[in-house]
């Protein structure tokens, strides 16, 4: 570790006091001046447009736009969207294009108080340099780095984790300075298509493919360093006709790279949450004023607050569908092989589950609890936990089987978790009971029919997956069932619900509140088999790396929560009549 942070260092001195070495040869004659601060948004739109539209390799092989590359790496040194009026690629190319300046300016984004105080910072920093973690020839935060390397992952502190994220921070930024993250140009010939950044370009020997490649570098780079708008969009024409003749073999079809870029620039799945939210509160407003006004009776089709409802939550699920295909386009597989990707899939479950059995009961329930929970996946979906970078796929899951058992099985988890807010919403029921209140019996009841048949469809739907799932274990690892921890999980998942069905044909287990309370508390299963193999434990199926990783606080919030409703449901279900 020491020895790379030196090297890294030694490199960025040389990078300070001489130019850079992404600029080509033939500006060696130029006369160094101190740097100057960048033009802000220098690109014009149409070069802008065009840079986006360039296709790129990645550290990991995938080819796509160089917009996807500049959010992701602005996001990741800035964590803002916008830093500073910037947009994301011109600030990536001024990263590229002025690194004397970028290397002196506050870019890292340091957010925790206690790495601050490592740093040496005022509580009110928000960013720092890099040159501030020098200091001579060593790096500050060599010695905590290795410290906490050293340190087995459950033990490590938050401090700890915080400076880790920030020293790869660091190295990404040091990365993009010297022009290393930047793969433009396909080597010509090359039987694993594998393309090359500036300074790879700059060490090939000289042939057509070598010459062509530092021509249209020179063009671009000292386009961008100018500001000369013509120079630049000669410069990027001049590379993407390199990548047509040299990688047309791995290039995205322009569907893909359209796909991408809209998916890059509308953010559908953070800004549906809103309508999806609008939906919730619309159709429960319509459920409550049914069962006060209506006596719970199922809304005609043209009633005008649940058609408004209704009409915000399909249209909130059709640009959910839309979305989810446009990236399935984009990634050229099925988006099923994250966190990010499974999530934002069982959140469109979750509303289709919402909207079938909506069509059939009709008073708002099931697709406004549906909204409220799919808000709430794609709300989790969204933390820093999930990347949603899309990325190539491991070689395991390179089957079909991935489409057949994961689609099969996680779309379960929506049925599951809809039954678990339906049977949540039967408890508050409960809590109004009353001789006055026929209406919310009749309501309960209802619910309680409703809720025993998404039950069923959700504990279906996860055999079904688990059945598949040992079909394709077994194609992949010679077994069709080996008591990993996601296998074990889902196990106990069919048993705690298969349980829960059948108290229906146990007479004094057959109760509404009963059947409400094993839904609303199952999800408990379903949570432990999703979040607690794929990341607290390790095995075939997890995302941990062998030590386990601490419970966090709000598993014991959500669970006191839970506790805290059934117990009051009870309470009055015993100790109230409705007569």
């Amino acid at each position: 570790m020491t020895r790379r942070h030196l090297a890294l260092f030694a490199a960025l001195c040389a990078l300070v006091l001489t130019a850079p070495a992404a600029v080509p040869a033939q500006q060696h004659d130029h006369e160094h001046a101190p740097a100057a601060a960048p033009q802000l948004n220098f690109l014009g739109d149409e070069n802008r447009a065009l840079c986006e539209s360039l296709t790129m390799q990645d550290f990991r092989g995938r080819m796509k736009p160089l917009d996807t590359q500049a959010r992701e790496i602005s996001m990741k040194i800035t964590k803002r969207e916008s830093f500073e009026g910037w947009e994301p690629m011109d600030l990536y190319m001024s990263w590229l294009t002025n690194p004397e300046f970028w290397f002196e300016y506050p870019v890292l984004a340091v957010r925790f108080p206690g790495l601050k105080s490592l740093l040496g910072v005022s509580p009110e920093t928000r960013w720092v340099s890099a040159s501030s973690l020098l200091n001579g020839n060593q790096y500050v935060l060599a010695e905590p780095v290795r410290e906490a390397l050293r340190t087995p992952d459950r033990d490590r502190t938050k401090l700890q984790r915080q400076l880790l994220l920030f020293d790869e921070r660091f190295n990404i930024f040091w990365d993009v300075l010297n022009g290393g993250s930047l793969r433009l140009y396909p080597v010509a010939g090359d039987p694993a298509h594998t393309w090359t950044d500036f300074n790879g370009v700059l060490e090939q020997p000289a042939s057509e493919w070598a010459d062509r490649s530092r021509e249209a570098m020179d063009r671009l780079m000292s386009g961008l360093r100018a500001g000369d708008q013509p120079r630049i969009r000669a410069g990027l024409e001049a590379t993407s006709a390199l990548q047509h003749q040299y990688g047309a073999a791995v290039l995205p079809s322009a569907g893909a790279l359209k796909a991408e870029l809209w998916l890059n620039k509308a953010h559908p799945f953070r800004n549906v949450t809103m309508s999806y939210l609008a939906a919730f509160a619309v159709l429960l407003f319509a459920f409550f004023w049914s069962l006060a006004r209506r006596g719970g009776q199922p809304y005609p089709p043209r009633h005008p607050l649940y058609l408004a409802g209704m009409a915000l939550f399909v249209g909130s699920l059709l640009f959910h569908l839309a979305a989810y295909v446009l990236r399935w386009i984009a990634s050229g597989r099925a988006p099923l092989s994250n966190g990010y990707e499974s999530l934002i899939f069982i959140a469109l479950a979750t509303a289709l589950a919402g909207l079938i059995f909506e069509l059939r009961d009709r008073r708002g329930s099931s697709a406004g609890i549906s909204a409220l929970l799919t808000t709430v996946i794609l709300a989790v979906a969204m933390l820093s936990t999930f990347d949603p970078a899309i990325g190539p796929l491991v070689p395991v899951l390179a089957s079909y089987w991935l489409n057949i058992h994961v689609t099969v099985i996680t779309g379960s988890y929506g049925f599951l978790g809809l039954g678990s807010l339906l049977g949540g919403l039967n408890l508050i029921l409960f809590l109004l009971k009353s001789p006055r209140r026929p209406q919310v019996r009749e309501a309960i009841i209802k619910l309680d029919r409703l809720l025993f048949r998404v039950l069923v469809t959700g504990v279906g739907l996860l055999s079904i997956g688990t059945l598949l799932g040992g079909v394709w274990a077994n194609e992949s690892w010679g077994r069709y069932w080996g008591w990993d921890p996601k296998e074990t999980w889902s196990l106990v998942t069919i048993l705690v619900y298969a349980t829960v069905l059948h108290f229906r044909w146990i007479p004094a287990m057959n109760r509404p509140w009963v059947l409400a309370t094993g839904g609303f508390a199952g999800i408990a299963s379903v949570v432990m088999t999703y979040f607690g193999v794929n990341y607290f434990l390790s095995g075939l199926h997890s995302y941990a790396q062998g030590d386990a990783i601490a419970v966090p606080s709000w598993v014991y919030i959500g669970t006191l929560l839970i506790l805290a409703l059934i117990v009051a449901s009870y309470l009055s279900d015993r100790f109230r009549r409705w007569e």
